[in-house]
C-alpha cells in the first residue's frame, strides 16, 4: 500500500495534473541546485529507494529575476540567488512541505526548511531581499 502511494505522488508530480488544492509532504530531500532565490532543484526521498528530481518554486514568496529583466533586477535578484545558495550550504538535508502543482509545468509550489536555520521564505522576507506573493502581477523590484 504504501508503495503504491509513493508511486502515485510519483505520478502526480511527474504529470502535473495534481489538484492545486492538495499538498503533499513533509518530505527529506537533497538540494541539487539554485535556480533564482526562490526556486530550487531538489531530489525528493519519497520512500526509501525512492527519489524524485524536482523544481521547487518557495510559496508565498517572490524574489528578483535573474534573467530576462532589466540590469538593476538581475543585480537584486543575484542577491537573492547568493542569499539562498549561502542559506542552503552545507546542509545534507532539507526539509520540503505543502508541495502543490504550480501554474508552470514541471514546476511544484512548497516550503522549504533547513534544519537549524528554519524556513527559506521567511529568511529571504526578512533579510529584504522577497515580497510576500500569492498570485497575480508581481510589480517592479526598480524605477527605471
Amino acid at each position: 500500500m504504501r508503495s503504491s502511494l509513493a508511486a502515485a505522488l510519483l505520478a502526480l508530480l511527474a504529470s502535473g495534473h495534481a489538484l492545486a488544492a492538495e499538498t503533499y509532504g513533509p518530505y527529506n530531500a537533497e538540494v541539487v541546485r539554485v535556480i533564482d532565490g526562490d526556486t530550487v532543484e531538489l531530489r525528493v526521498h519519497l520512500w526509501p529507494g525512492l527519489t524524485r528530481k524536482i523544481k521547487l518554486r518557495l510559496a508565498g514568496v517572490n524574489t528578483p529575476e535573474t534573467h530576462r529583466a532589466p540590469e538593476c533586477e538581475k543585480r537584486l535578484g543575484r542577491k537573492a540567488a547568493d542569499f539562498t545558495r549561502r542559506f542552503l550550504a552545507g546542509a545534507p538535508l532539507v526539509r520540503v512541505s505543502d508541495i502543490r502543482l504550480g501554474k508552470y509545468a514541471g514546476r511544484a509550489l512548497g516550503r522549504l526548511e533547513v534544519p537549524g536555520r528554519g524556513d527559506l521564505g521567511a529568511a529571504l522576507l526578512a533579510a529584504g531581499l522577497a515580497r510576500e506573493y500569492h498570485g497575480g502581477h508581481r510589480g517592479r523590484w526598480c524605477q527605471q
